[in-house]
């Protein structure tokens, strides 16, 4: 129990802490289920983490071929995915799940790379992401992206339905 504050008079019910950052997010908005495509293990953990002081419930794979399985096993509502993986890249992967059928074809993919060029973009767009976040990002920009893809319905902001081909434009 919190010590009582002088400046409350006596009888009157003290205010309530105020609620950390993590429980606002948590509050303002429904968990996403997101799926982290993303080889490199510190990338995961950094990720995984910013995604759970959201409030979001994230599942990690390491390429394209386990983030196809983990598409197959279970329901997402976006998809943040690395380009350079092992097995099957991030490319590659999206272009296959743009060929699955929906509800799976049309779930927000949003491109996790270092590498932030107009050619990088443009292939993104041209294989079917939606969007695209430059490595190193900040807690803010993920907020900000997965909120844009938030599906309709889902509580918050929704994006609205995403595009099949191309993500918005470049920043």
């Amino acid at each position: 129990m919190l010590p009582a504050d002088p400046a409350t008079p006596v009888g009157a019910t003290p205010a309530a802490p105020l609620p950390s950052a993590a429980s606002q997010d948590a509050s303002a908005t429904e968990p996403l289920r997101v799926l982290v495509v993303e080889d490199d293990k510190v990338n995961q953990l950094v990720v995984i983490g910013m995604l759970r002081q959201m409030a979001h419930q994230a599942d990690c794979v390491a390429d394209g071929v386990e983030a196809l399985a983990a598409l197959d096993k279970r329901s997402y509502d976006i998809v943040l995915m690395d380009l350079r993986m092992p097995n099957m890249d991030g490319i590659e992967a999206t272009q296959r799940i743009r060929r699955l059928a929906d509800p799976v074809a049309s779930i927000p993919i949003v491109a996790l790379t270092a590498n932030a060029t107009t050619e990088e973009r443009l292939r993104c767009a041209e294989a079917g992401m939606n969007d695209f976040i430059s490595k190193p990002f900040r807690r803010a920009d993920l907020k900000a992206t997965l909120e844009k893809w938030r599906p309709p319905g889902h509580g918050g902001s929704a994006g609205g339905p995403p595009p099949r081909n191309g993500p918005a434009a470049p920043r």
